[in-house]
């Protein structure tokens, strides 16, 4: 009679929000990674309590069109430098922290352009010590701003000069996805933008579940799952956590929360107030109660 062996028990990854940023994040964070795009997929319950929690990061890495996901951390005067192609709220204006805080020299800004930016968060998931570039990047400007993400190289197959940048490596990603489960597992019901590159390119990543289902529910169709759970460290859920950006295929970004953002964060002293009226001193369910917001 053959003994069965039994089956491994496998350990969930499902935190509290506020123990996932206590535990994962030191005090001073050297990379940062925030993915979402535009007024899209933000994680923004983890940026909310990052803010709670005062952890300071020395380089912030956004997906080429960043949005209140890197403008919130800014104007809490977190951030050292960002590496980035854009931060604005398309339509609604450019963004009122990032702005001010580059203007008055308290925020190094890294501007490079898109492809670079995707192509240094790949040549970092790769392992390869450099990403090759257009040369056609001669005929702009954005290598002279920005020379630590800008080499001249020659093209060793037909001699012909080129760029390279290094690989951009984040200490830490964070990432929102629509659904899955507490080891790990995330599907993305959406544009995942470059929300992979920058979650195999991290050292650890922290994952903002908007809907925790059952693992069977994530794992039933293997394709879908397009976060694996092996990438991940820490998996918190989180209802409306991407507010007021929106959640693809579940809810809206809030147009009006948005603005008044936007009106609040045009002075120092209004963007201390919108903290003291959302975030600081509130919890998720709490912060989502005084926004009232109609999107949710």
């Amino acid at each position: 009679m053959t003994e069965e062996i039994p089956k491994a028990t496998r350990v969930s990854k499902k935190l509290e929000l506020a123990e996932v940023v206590s535990r994962y994040l030191p005090d001073e964070v050297e990379s940062l990674a925030i993915g979402g795009m535009h007024m899209h997929n933000n994680p923004m319950a983890l940026i909310r309590e990052v803010v709670r929690q005062k952890k300071r990061i020395k380089r912030l890495i956004t997906s080429p069109a960043a949005c209140i996901n890197a403008d919130l951390l800014i104007g809490a005067g977190l951030v050292e430098e960002i590496v980035t192609a854009y931060v604005g709220f398309e339509h609604l204006g450019l963004a009122p922290a990032f702005r001010r805080f580059a203007q008055e020299g308290k925020l190094k800004v890294y501007e490079i352009d898109e492809l670079t930016l995707i192509l240094g968060l790949k040549a970092a998931s790769n392992g390869q010590p450099f990403a090759a570039l257009s040369p056609a990047l001669a005929f702009s400007d954005v290598s002279k701003f920005s020379p630590e993400f800008y080499k001249p190289i020659t093209n060793p197959f037909n001699g012909q000069p080129a760029f390279a940048c290094p690989p951009i490596k984040p200490q830490i990603a964070f990432i929102a996805v629509q659904q899955g489960d507490e080891y790990g597992n995330g599907i993305f019901k959406g544009a995942p933008f470059i929300d992979r590159e920058m979650m195999f390119a991290a050292e650890t990543v922290l994952l903002q579940i908007e809907q925790l289902t059952p693992s069977e529910q994530v794992t039933r169709n293997p394709l879908q799952v397009t976060v694996p759970g092996m990438k991940v460290s820490a998996v918190v859920a989180a209802r409306f956590g991407c507010h007021p950006t929106s959640c693809h295929r579940v809810y809206h970004y809030d147009e009006e929360h948005l603005k008044l953002y936007l009106q609040m964060a045009a002075t120092a002293e209004g963007f201390e107030e919108y903290l003291q009226k959302y975030i600081i001193g509130y919890s998720e369910e709490e912060y989502l109660k005084r926004t009232q917001s109609r999107t949710l």
